[in-house]
């Protein structure tokens, strides 16, 4: 877990972001490996470089070798134990590429959005990519860090439950080595909870039903909890309602960091990349988000 990192740049020079990727490998104990994808020039725009004996990949590669090495002699960063990478083509597609080439087992990515949803290169990443996706916003190495695991305790099928562990482990060793403050949500609701409100039931019946359905989600959060071992420093919190609502007012209002949680993708499925709910909490999300793929996650990028 978290020893082949991919630092997916782009075609972009940020000098913050790989400081912190280096500072964080060195934590890990990872290996880091820096990967920049240009988009590749059109075959007249090549010709018309060409006829002026220009190489316009050399030109570019050139310029951005220039712009790094200025960030990286500001930041005073060492790279003398990191990989580089250079691809040619969409982003999104290499990286994936790259990922299943080189067998890593997380991707950092920074979202171009800086506020709102993530862009959609990293939503590309988040639905598609087969390991755990970082999508980087703002500095995490100031101050506590604050992670939040989102896990469905409502789903009780092997798949969801195999899910829900490794978003807790994962969620656990990032807090491990980022010395953080973890948090596990989840939420519950009845089934159909509109339909108990018509005459067929009495109140009695509808508290009941509620408070059965609350016990359930109560049994299988201590089961897990017990199963990872989960200590009173990791804060718990049970909530009734819409998760796709809730998990992000609670981010939001906790000031969390980090929230780790799963895709939620059928296995074996290649067109049915993400799950609908989590779909919508990423969407409505502000903070680093790290997404994690369920067992056996077949990515539709070849």
């Amino acid at each position: 877990m978290f020893k082949k990192i991919l630092l997916d740049l782009g075609a972009s020079v940020d000098g913050q972001l790989i400081a912190q990727a280096v500072d964080y490998c060195e934590r890990a104990d990872a290996k880091l490996t820096i990967l920049n994808v240009f988009e590749e020039p059109s075959a007249s725009v090549s010709s018309y470089f060409s006829s002026h004996h220009k190489d316009l990949r050399k030109v570019i590669l050139k310029s951005y070798e220039t712009m790094v090495s200025t960030e990286i002699d500001k930041l005073k960063i060492d790279l003398s134990n990191v990989d580089r990478d250079i691809r040619w083509g969409k982003d999104f597609i290499e990286t994936i590429k790259t990922v299943k080439k080189g067998n890593f087992d997380l991707v950092i990515s920074a979202s171009q959005n800086l506020e709102g949803p993530p862009d959609s290169t990293a939503m590309h990443l988040m639905r598609k990519c087969p390991c755990p996706v970082w999508i980087h916003r703002g500095n995490l190495w100031k101050g506590a860090i604050r992670i939040l695991a989102a896990i469905n305790t409502s789903d009780s099928s092997e798949e969801n439950q195999k899910l829900n562990r490794k978003i807790l482990a994962h969620s656990l060793r990032l807090n491990e080595i980022l010395r953080g403050h973890l948090h596990v949500v989840t939420c519950w609701s009845g089934y159909m909870e509109s339909v108990l409100s018509s005459p067929r039931f009495t109140e009695k019946e509808k508290v009941e039903y509620l408070e059965f359905e609350q016990s359930q989600t109560q049994k299988a959060l201590t089961t897990i909890s017990e199963e990872l071992s989960l200590t009173d420093a990791v804060k718990v919190k049970i909530f009734h309602g819409n998760p796709a609502a809730i998990i992000p007012q609670y981010a939001a209002e906790q000031k969390m960091d980090i929230v780790v949680m799963g895709s939620v993708a059928r296995t074996g499925i290649p067109g049915l990349l993400i799950g609908n709910t989590a779909e919508k909490i990423m969407s409505n999300l502000e903070n680093s988000i790290v997404a994690i793929k369920p067992d056996g996650f077949e990515s539709p990028v070849k």
